[in-house]
């Protein structure tokens, strides 16, 4: 009984238990839409020559 009783205040031997790492996330990437890849095509598309 005192030894349930150490184990309820913490003062017996009890088992150590490691608490788990936190998980790193990564950072999310930024998103590329297709209206943004169009976007950078036309801005930087050479001129068209005229015939």
């Amino acid at each position: 009984m005192e030894l349930e009783l150490r184990n309820a205040l913490g003062l017996g031997w009890a088992e150590i238990v490691p608490e788990p790492l936190p998980r790193i996330e990564p950072e999310p990437q930024p998103t590329v839409t297709i209206y943004d890849l169009a976007d950078l095509l036309t801005r930087y598309e050479p001129p068209k020559k005229r015939r």
